[in-house]
């Protein structure tokens, strides 16, 4: 893949406010890339509009700044298809994180692609193209899921940001296989109004970029707690000197093992770059590991939630069409147990508050718990659709160690940390409690000061 050069969010913000760039302009370099790129990539369902340099100039914090939106997400004058073959047409209005960035200044260039209403962690779709991962020019490579577009449109230049959603890892997942930076919320901190919902006890709306420090503009406008000041967050931001100077550092170790690809060996290898700069290695015996997978592996919540969305007779047209790997997540269950949905969905959300009680516990020994994002590497999209079983077993494993965060109502993100031995990237992923999403974010930018962010990794192979 050839690139284009491209700007950071603070390179933008700095040549639109000392009056060397129109943000006009800088949009439209982002569509002449997205232009040049998406015949191969296929990062979009659907592309927005490219203004006009006679209209009015966008203004506010994000001036300049153009951002991709997963096709779950409702946004005004786009259609929303959710990954299906049919029109969601009550999905038409953009809702409260749209709106937010939007009214920042910055412009929606486009629907990216995703897996059939967010279900599943490859990034597969029988009803649409499925975006290329961009680190293999011989073969087709699954970009991940369910955000399956997002990560390929940053690395096409088309924009600085890019909403997804995280429900077992549809964020990080792709992040991770598509090397840039992703970020799971925690569940309930940011709106969900215009989101097509999957499981809505733990969906969570997520942000990517190039670099947690991109992705720090982008949360100082979305999150509630720092919309009001956005500028004091950023400035919070920027790691000092010495960002690792006794800082604690939880290591998963049952996380790590089962890694492919000397996955588990460059992950630890970043680590070690923290513990030289200051950081301290605390090792750690992760509550609930194998009954949270367990829990995943029965469909998680989702599997129960999302048929009272689509087994309606309003929604009968996109059930009839669901594809084979959406189907299986829930075919196992009985007309009994979808009859008695409410009763086991208040079981199982009494069962993850009990998992979250063990891992706060635990996270309070240390500032952030770490472990590698995905134990396995992109698998190639003639592997994964050659038969369901070869899907299925992909699938599960790409999503188990972040589906971890998910079953245990944390927050997490996961930062790009090198290649693994089929030159594809490694994501190191970060864990804090429910509800410390600022502070994951200041942490995300502090790690990536030492390790380095997506340029700094991947630069020479894109090139």
């Amino acid at each position: 893949m050839t690139t284009n050069a491209r700007l950071t969010i603070k390179q933008i913000l700095h040549l639109v406010n000392d009056k060397k760039a129109c943000p006009l302009t800088i949009i439209n370099d982002c569509y002449s890339n997205l232009q040049q790129h998406q015949p191969r990539l296929q990062a979009f369902r659907e592309v927005g509009t490219a203004p006009q340099l006679t209209s009015a100039v966008p203004d506010g914090l994000l001036a300049g700044v153009s951002i991709s939106v997963k096709d779950i997400y409702a946004v005004t004058g786009f259609d929303t298809y959710a990954g299906s073959p049919l029109a969601l047409t009550e999905f038409n209005s953009s809702g409260t994180l749209v709106k937010r960035l939007t009214d920042a200044g910055a412009h929606v260039c486009g629907k990216t692609h995703t897996v059939e209403f967010a279900f599943g962690g490859l990034g597969t779709n029988p009803h649409w193209p499925v975006p290329v991962n961009p680190f293999d020019n011989n073969q087709h490579r699954v970009p991940g899921g369910s955000s399956s577009g997002a990560p390929v449109s940053l690395w096409m230049g088309a924009c600085q940001l890019a909403l997804g959603s995280d429900t077992s890892g549809s964020v990080r997942v792709p992040a991770a296989f598509c090397g840039t930076f992703g970020l799971k919320t925690s569940a309930g901190r940011w709106e969900k109004d215009g989101i097509v919902p999957l499981s809505p006890s733990i969906d969570t709306a997520g942000l990517l970029a190039l670099s947690a420090a991109d992705a720090s503009w982008g949360f100082a406008v979305l999150d509630p707690a720092t919309s009001a000041n956005p500028e004091a967050f950023i400035e919070r931001c920027k790691p000092n000197s010495r960002p690792m100077e006794g800082v604690r550092i939880g290591v998963i170790d049952g996380l790590f093992q089962g890694c492919e690809g000397g996955i588990d060996t460059r992950v630890m290898d970043s680590l070690k770059q923290l513990q030289a700069a200051g950081a301290t290695l605390v090792h750690l015996d992760w509550p609930h590991i194998e009954e949270t997978y367990q829990l995943f592996l029965e469909g998680g919540l989702s599997a129960l939630e999302f048929p009272a969305f689509i087994k309606t007779e309003h929604r009968k047209p996109w059930f009839d069409q669901l594809a084979a790997s959406t189907k299986m997540r829930f075919a196992h269950l009985t007309q009994a147990d979808l009859a008695n949905a409410s009763s086991q969905i208040a079981e199982k959300n009494a069962l993850i508050q009990t998992f979250n009680q063990a891992a706060e516990t635990l996270l309070k020994t240390v500032d952030f718990a770490v472990c590698p994002t995905c134990p396995v590497s992109a698998p190639t999209l003639a592997y994964v659709e050659a038969n369901l079983e070869q899907y299925k077993e992909r699938n599960f494993k790409a999503l188990r160690n972040t589906q971890v965060a998910n079953l245990q109502y944390l927050c997490a993100a996961t930062l790009p940390c090198g290649l693994d031995d089929f030159d594809m990237p490694i994501g190191l992923q970060i864990m804090m409690g429910h509800g410390q999403d600022e502070q994951l974010m200041v942490w995300s930018c502090a790690v990536e000061s030492i390790i380095g962010d997506a340029l700094f990794h991947y630069a020479e192979q894109l090139n």
